[in-house]
């Protein structure tokens, strides 16, 4: 019997194996490149290393990274590449398993349903948030509307719940062909290059007339660019949430311009709302993302803390949000005496965010990257004035010494340079909250953006 070996121990192995899963294939182990996961298990499988390869012969290897081109040449120099399995083949298997299992199912084709998937997020930030709020927009036009969510994705409020198709860990795949095939024919949203997009791919190679594929792009990291150009095929249209992504991904692939779309994120702004900036007192900053290093480098909010102590600001700093850096961040307050000075709130429900916007004076971003931020927005929004690292989107929001300040990536005096200069001159800081305020309204217009979508992103035919 040939062992069956996963070359990819990372984040895109959980689809490999739900794929293998629906194709009742068991697997004997993964492989990877990275030494300090020899050793170990994942899901239940050791962790070999690649050298070892070549004593498990005759074996088949499936690439299950998105360094799919390189792993194919490195296989090739072992003398390998007879051995790989590539995705399409599994796909063809996935192909003859539904013909096998679905003979004549009597499909009744009604309205086009188009199902968002919010299945694979890790929480609830922008990205869950921006794929509920498009498919309650959706729905509100007369779109018939299914929300994918995962089983971690609790306490939803009741307007999104109400769209949510639950996923379990078990038989993912398996669940989503199914549902899907009942709802043909359908146009996928795909957030996260997940499960959920596998199994697109697959009722979509059953049914090509019948399922259209939109690949959203939340940020400008490569990697996720890949995820989702891997089953660039079957994608019949790739939608940016900034335009600076838009235009990298059009200089690295070779996809049809046509396929390419971008629309600013829509915000409610509430314009009968009346800020007060805070003109004498400390200035009040504002955080709110994942306590994370990837990514959103928390780990750098002690850094920039001390930045502003150096500067001699008087601020009040409250940090919302939840994760990994959080106990470094709680250590730093309590040895340096800083608990009148800054604040950890925790992760705040939705409910909250308004009020916790409405009283801050400045937003403050750090991010590697961005796809664009939709904290940042929903900040600006209530006039809080941006002083951010240079990612996605922020330019296309931010006014050079107009209504905010973009910093280098990695660069915390800068940040908190441009924090005091907008401490120390209170009038600049109201009349910037204002400008932010304005561009928002106009930029972002919820109506709009579903609008747009309606219009636009969803009307193939016409593009």
């Amino acid at each position: 019997m040939e062992k069956i070996i996963l070359f990819g121990a990372g984040v895109y192995a959980k689809k490999y194996t739900a794929l293998l899963e629906y194709l009742h294939m068991d697997f004997d182990y993964f492989t990877d490149n990275d030494s300090s996961k020899w050793g170990t298990a994942l899901y239940g499988k050791p962790v070999i290393s690649p050298d070892e390869l070549t004593g498990f012969l005759p074996c088949k290897i499936i690439i299950s990274s998105t360094h799919e081109i390189a792993i194919r040449n490195q296989l090739s120099e072992m003398g390998l590449s007879d051995n790989i399995i590539g995705l399409n083949d599994l796909y063809l298997l996935c192909e003859q398993r539904m013909n096998q299992e679905i003979k004549g199912n009597g499909i009744v084709y009604v309205d086009n349903t188009i199902i968002v998937d919010m299945y694979e997020g890790i929480g609830w930030g922008g990205t869950e948030l921006w794929a509920a709020n498009l498919a309650l927009g959706l729905k509100k036009k007369g779109k018939k509307i299914i929300l994918l969510g995962g089983v971690e994705q609790t306490h939803l409020e009741e307007k999104y719940e109400k769209l949510v198709y639950r996923v379990s860990e078990h038989n993912t795949i398996s669940r989503m062909v199914s549902m899907m095939e009942q709802n043909l024919p359908f146009t996928f949203v795909n957030n996260f290059a997940g499960c959920a997009f596998m199994a697109a791919v697959i009722v979509k190679r059953k049914y090509p007339d019948s399922v259209k594929i939109i690949s959203v792009i939340h940020n400008d990291n490569k990697s996720l660019f890949d995820a989702h150009m891997m089953l660039s095929e079957y994608i019949d249209k790739v939608f940016c949430v900034s335009n600076q992504i838009r235009i990298r991904m059009q200089e690295i692939y070779n996809f049809d311009v046509k396929k390419y779309d971008f629309k600013e994120q829509p915000i409610e702004v509430d314009l009968s709302c009346k800020k007060e900036w805070n003109t004498q007192k400390s200035i009040r900053i504002g955080y709110a993302a994942r306590l994370v290093h990837q990514q959103k480098r928390a780990d750098l909010l002690p850094n920039l803390i001390e930045k502003l102590e150096e500067q001699g600001i008087n601020y009040l700093f409250q940090i919302a949000g939840e994760g990994k850096c959080l106990e470094k961040i709680a250590d730093f307050i309590k040895e340096n005496h800083l608990e009148n000075k800054v604040q950890l709130l925790g992760r705040l429900p939705k409910s909250e965010m308004d009020s916790f916007w409405k009283r801050q004076d400045v937003f403050v971003n750090i991010s590697e990257y961005e796809g664009t931020s939709l904290s940042m927005l929903e900040a600006m929004s209530y006039g809080c004035v941006p002083v951010v690292t240079d990612v996605s989107g922020a330019g296309e929001f931010i006014v050079k010494d107009g209504n905010g300040y973009i910093c280098p990536v990695g660069d915390i005096n800068e940040i908190a340079v441009r924090i005091k200069t907008l401490s120390d001159n209170r009038e600049k800081l109201c009349g910037f909250g204002k400008k932010c305020v304005k561009i928002i309204a106009e930029k972002c217009n919820p109506d709009k953006y579903i609008e747009y979508w309606t219009n636009n992103v969803l009307n193939f035919t016409d593009n």
